[in-house]
């Protein structure tokens, strides 16, 4: 059961989006009617898909807290998405003291919710910008503000590409993000993967996404998600299952036994 959305009658008009979506998936509160549709609805074809979502957030907040102990002080979240409990900014901060964030995302509610949340936080900011042009995500001057671009940074797309159909140019996009990043940084993603799911699921999901006039999600294979890293350096353990990547005991147990069924393929690698 969805939880319905804090918001007053007047805001509860409007599209599904992708961050709507994956909020009212993983029970947040910060979603309209028209999430909650479509996330019923892609739960009546892929049942696991709230477990999916939820072991993807797990895998986010293990792949911060590594970096972060490792060293990483700069993380720049792209297509963030609504704020949830263990936000980027939280982990990182916790295991790195004055570690930097900065929270991008196309969807001003998301924007809004996670400017209210660090209104008291000098060392982390959310602003409104499409992950599609990265020029001028790179060039926002308040970014620029918080993080140093010539200093290794981890860069996220954590649930963000299979958003990027092949007309918006994805592999294109994150070469410039890849040129831009200096000698260092890390890039961990995770990516909708074609293995996990029957064609008929995943013209289905589509269907109710284009019905909703949301963005539809795009899986693609193996071969197809690792090119997204380029020439970086992928790490240990290369680009496996969500739950296969460095678990922690505290995770999600779901798909341990079967992490296929985890729906998405994640890894990071590394600008030499």
């Amino acid at each position: 059961m969805m939880k319905p959305s804090p918001w007053g009658p007047g805001a509860e008009k409007g599209r599904a989006t992708p961050a709507g979506f994956y909020d009212a998936l993983i029970g947040g509160e910060w979603n309209l009617p028209a999430d909650r549709e479509l996330a019923e609805k892609a739960l009546q074809v892929i049942p696991t898909i709230k477990q999916g979502a939820i072991t993807s957030r797990a895998f986010l907040r293990r792949a911060v807290r590594h970096f972060a102990q490792e060293g990483y002080d700069q993380f720049l979240d792209l297509g963030s998405g609504i704020p949830a409990t263990g936000n980027v900014h939280e982990i990182a901060q916790i295991n790195r003291p004055g570690a930097r964030v900065v929270y991008v995302d196309n969807h001003a509610v998301a924007v809004m919710t996670g400017q209210q949340i660090l209104r008291d936080n000098p060392d982390a900011i959310s602003i409104m910008r499409d992950a599609r042009n990265p020029e001028t995500v790179l060039g926002d001057e308040e970014l620029n503000k918080i993080i140093d671009l010539d200093r290794p940074v981890v860069l996220l797309a954590v649930a963000l590409l299979h958003y990027l159909t092949d007309e918006d140019r994805p592999y294109e996009v994150m070469a410039q993000l890849r040129d831009r990043l200096a000698p260092g940084s890390v890039l961990v993603l995770t990516h909708g993967a074609s293995e996990s799911y029957a064609t008929s699921q995943a013209q289905q999901v589509q269907a109710a996404f284009a019905a909703s006039e949301a963005p539809k999600p795009v899986t693609r294979c193996h071969g197809e998600i690792l090119k997204f890293f380029g020439d970086f350096e992928m790490m240990d353990p290369g680009l496996v299952w969500l739950p296969q990547w460095r678990p922690s005991p505290d995770d999600p147990q779901w798909f341990v036994s079967d992490p296929v069924r985890s729906g998405a393929l994640a890894g990071a690698a590394i600008k030499r």
